[in-house]
């Protein structure tokens, strides 16, 4: 048993391990995926016009997404950071907040050992880190909907108050104001489970159009139905079964997916075991909330894999609940071994990432060129998440894997953020065009590029079709467009 002062440090460590891993090098690569450069470049608008109410894109009025992650590029805008880190900073500071407070709650709720390996799953898990490093809305709409989730679980063993009721609807107001009506429908759970207490639902309202109903009510009034019928006709109720928005998967989209963004943590999942009706009430909450999100994302025609992100949490603490209830040490060392050959692949997995998003790998020869060359840290790398579980203490083995994935995601940060600054983001090829830029056009590109180019320029660059230019951008065979001179 550890001493109080053993458990600081302890606490300390992962603390420092966690944070360390969210905020290296977060400008070491440009903008990246279509959308980031978009956001990044609507929050900075904000800050120089003052407007912080009507979004705007390269000066046009821009309705895709709710404010919430405006306002935080924005501020990270305001605050002297440059323009990559403006928008990415105020997610990474989000999200640690955001899991030091899903660690208190969850340790009132189910207790110390529970909470800290509910969060540190949650926080080492592939997705959680990725779209903590990145300025999208997914982030946001998961930390603030899981915080709605952790206010109703005390309601559930009926440890009511009107504290929670109002910290449960200004989170999901939160959640509102990040990614518009999806936090409402994922909350549909929360009305059947908290239905005896339907007349307590009034203080949740009140807070939470006091949190989101300000912003909606000044950017309808300011654009009327243009707002409404971009914002909720098209990106909402068009996105479940519209094809025009070009994100349509199949139904089973999310299954690989899952398995995916669990990382290294997914054969967790086989943990989890069927349980008595009743048995406690807070764990069938969880569940249901994952599985109705789940089916719910599934049946839209529209799918991307943020989309899974607000559900994570809640998947997380029913692993961790399965753990604790069968003890770390009598729990069969394979369930280790499982998870550490999938930590020691991350340097190796790392490689690969820039060659994925540039294009697609078609034979394994490919794959296997592509981690090359081995170098005698990623072999360390490699080595000791194996050695951890195969011969550590089974109660201490699992925050060993903790700081071994946190070791491998800064080491895959510092190799391979150059490789993605060069090949996969528009700022390098904004550092190779960039003195000439007012003689460049664009031929083609593909929205990655597109928007990418446009965030450091500060406007689109105008197309080949109607403002030929001497350069021309094209797209290139492996990914990145070729800049094309004067003939």
């Amino acid at each position: 048993m550890l001493t109080r002062p053993q458990r600081i440090f302890v606490i300390g460590v992962f603390i420092a391990a966690v944070a360390s891993l969210y905020l290296y090098n977060l400008s070491g690569t440009g903008v990246l995926d279509p959308d980031e450069p978009r956001y990044a470049a609507v929050g900075r608008a904000m800050a120089q016009s003052g407007d912080w109410v009507t979004p705007h894109l390269w000066g046009s009025p821009w309705f895709e997404k709710p404010a919430l992650v405006y306002w935080l590029a924005g501020l990270g805008t305001l605050s002297g950071l440059g323009p990559d880190m403006a928008g990415r900073l105020p997610m990474a500071l989000l999200s640690l907040a955001f899991l030091a407070a899903w660690f208190l709650l969850l340790r009132a709720e189910f207790g110390q050992r529970t909470a800290a390996i509910a969060t540190l799953l949650l926080a080492t898990s592939a997705a959680w880190l990725v779209y903590s490093s990145l300025c999208l809305t997914d982030l946001p709409l998961a930390a603030f909907f899981s915080l709605a989730v952790a206010f109703a679980l005390p309601l559930l063993r009926g440890h009511d108050s009107r504290a929670r009721w109002l910290a449960l609807g200004a989170a999901l107001g939160l959640a509102t104001l990040s990614k518009g009506l999806v936090p409402i429908v994922l909350a549909i759970p929360f009305l059947w489970f908290l239905r005896r207490q339907w007349r307590r639902w009034l203080l949740a309202a009140i807070a939470f159009f006091v949190v989101a109903g300000p912003w909606y009510a000044l950017v309808i009034a300011r654009n009327g139905y243009p707002f409404i019928e971009d914002f909720f006709l098209k990106q909402h109720f068009a996105r479940f079964y519209s094809q025009t928005l070009q994100h349509v998967q199949p139904v089973y989209f999310y299954i690989p997916i899952l398995l995916g963004e669990l990382f290294p943590w997914t054969p967790l999942l086989l943990l989890i075991r069927p349980r008595p009706i009743g048995k406690d009430e807070r764990l069938r909450f969880l569940t249901v909330v994952f599985v109705f999100g789940f089916i719910f994302f599934s049946a839209s025609l529209n799918k991307l894999p943020g989309y899974l992100l607000p559900l994570l949490p809640c998947l997380f603490v029913v692993i961790a609940t399965e753990i604790t209830e069968r003890s770390l040490p009598n729990l069969s060392r394979r369930w280790l071994i499982a998870s550490s050959i999938l930590i020691a692949l991350i340097p190796f997995v790392g490689q690969l990432i820039p060659v994925l998003l540039v294009g697609k790998v078609t034979s394994a020869s490919q794959v296997f060129l592509a981690m090359l060359p081995i170098t005698l840290g990623m072999l360390v790398l490699f080595a000791t998440p194996l050695v951890v579980a195969a011969f550590a203490h089974k109660s201490i083995a699992g925050g060993l894997l903790v700081l071994s994935f946190a070791v491998a995601g800064i080491y895959v940060k510092s190799t391979i953020y150059p490789v993605l600054d060069e090949q996969a983001s528009a700022r390098g090829l904004w550092r190779q065009i960039q003195g000439e830029s007012d003689r460049v056009c664009d031929a083609g590109l593909k929205r990655t590029w597109e928007n990418g180019l446009a965030f450091y320029r500060g406007s689109p660059i105008p197309l080949c079709a109607q403002h030929p230019m001497p350069v021309r951008l094209v797209p290139g065979v492996a990914g990145r467009p070729v800049v094309l001179p004067p003939r």
